[in-house]
Parts: C-alpha cells; sequence; structure tokens
C-alpha cells in the first residue's frame, strides 16, 4: 500500500474520534431530563443504569469482537446510539430513559478500546509499527478538536433551538457518518478470532 493510502486511512482513523465525540446534547443531559419531569433519585438512578451497562458489558463486548469482528461491533455500537438518541428525543417517562440510557450504556460498552484495537491492526498489519505513538496522538487531537467544537455548537444550538430534545436528532447526523466511516475501512480489520466459550 502506498503513502498517500496510508494518509487516508489514518485521516479516516482522526475523523473517527472528531465525529464520535460531537455529542451536542451532553452538557445539557441533566437539564433535559429534569425539564422532562424526572426527579433527581431517578436521574441518578439513570446515570448509575448506564455506567453498570457499560462495566457488565464490557468483556462479552470483547468476546463478540473477536468473534464476529472488530468492524461489525463498532457497527452495532452507532446503531445502539442512533436508535438511544431518537428515544431521547421521543423522550416521555422514565421506563422509556431507561431504555435509552441501556441503549446508550451498550454503544460505550461496545466502542470501548475497539478503535484503539483496529488502528493498531493496521499499522501491524502495514509493518510501521514505529508509527504507533504519531498516529495514535493524530487521532487523540482529532477526538479533542471534536470535543471542542461539539462545546462550542452546543451552546449556540441551544440559544437557537426551540426544544432541549432536538439536540439528539442533531447529534444522529455526525453519528451516522461515523457508522459510514467505519463501512468504509478495509474488510481486513474486520477479521475474526475463533473463540471457545466452553
Amino acid at each position: 500500500m502506498n503513502t498517500k493510502k496510508h494518509r487516508v486511512q489514518i485521516a479516516k482513523f482522526g475523523m473517527y474520534g472528531f465525529l464520535k465525540n460531537l455529542r451536542f446534547f451532553e452538557p445539557f443531559l441533566l437539564l433535559y431530563l429534569i425539564q422532562s419531569g424526572l426527579n433527581l433519585f431517578q436521574i441518578g438512578l439513570l446515570y448509575s443504569i448506564r455506567e453498570a451497562t457499560m462495566y457488565i458489558f464490557e468483556i462479552p463486548s470483547g468476546v463478540i469482537a473477536d468473534r464476529y469482528g472488530k468492524k461489525n461491533e463498532l457497527i452495532m455500537c452507532f446503531l445502539f446510539y442512533i436508535v438511544s438518541f431518537v428515544i431521547f428525543f421521543i423522550g416521555g417517562n422514565f421506563l422509556v430513559f431507561v431504555i435509552a440510557i441501556i441503549l446508550y450504556g451498550l454503544g460505550e460498552a461496545f466502542r470501548s478500546g475497539t478503535h484503539k484495537a483496529m488502528i493498531m491492526a493496521y499499522l501491524d498489519r502495514h509493518e510501521i509499527k514505529e508509527s504507533k505513538s504519531k498516529v495514535y496522538g493524530l487521532t487523540r487531537s482529532y477526538s479533542l478538536m471534536g470535543s471542542f467544537v461539539s462545546s462550542i455548537s452546543a451552546v449556540i444550538l441551544v440559544l437557537l433551538l426551540p426544544n432541549l430534545n432536538l439536540l439528539f436528532i442533531i447529534a444522529i447526523i455526525p453519528y451516522v457518518l461515523d457508522l459510514l466511516l467505519i463501512v468504509s475501512y478495509p474488510s481486513y480489520l474486520n477479521q475474526k478470532m475463533m473463540v471457545d466459550l466452553r
């Protein structure tokens, strides 16, 4: 593979981090839940459910990645996120938000560490291991830029939008783009490992 193709793929790795951090709703999630009629106990419970979901599915998500491929797992991750955002947008009662937060937690668990492993697999395959620190640093800087853009954009959006729930619909856009980006990754990054579950 030539240098130009390496640069394109590494830029894709960076754009993944940028897009995944465009969570415009995040600074206002607590306010949105209060506005939706939830009390502080229910909100605390939602946050606990999200964290519990992430920790419970951390290991199973690794097994799924090995069995069905990391690329497929990331696609599932973004589908969980997108459905979660749609449910948050619809809103409603506490039980509806429980479903949304569980899906969000699943997205977080399935995403955790998977993309980094794909980056390392790519660098190993093309024998450019010496660039690991540089490439990881570059992708991390894209992620931080995404967080910066997200926080500034969120404030502007809140001032312009009539309702806070619209932030979830807008957040779907970068996540759909990230999903398409993952689909465009080389198929060999979806390498599966035989896992003995006995």
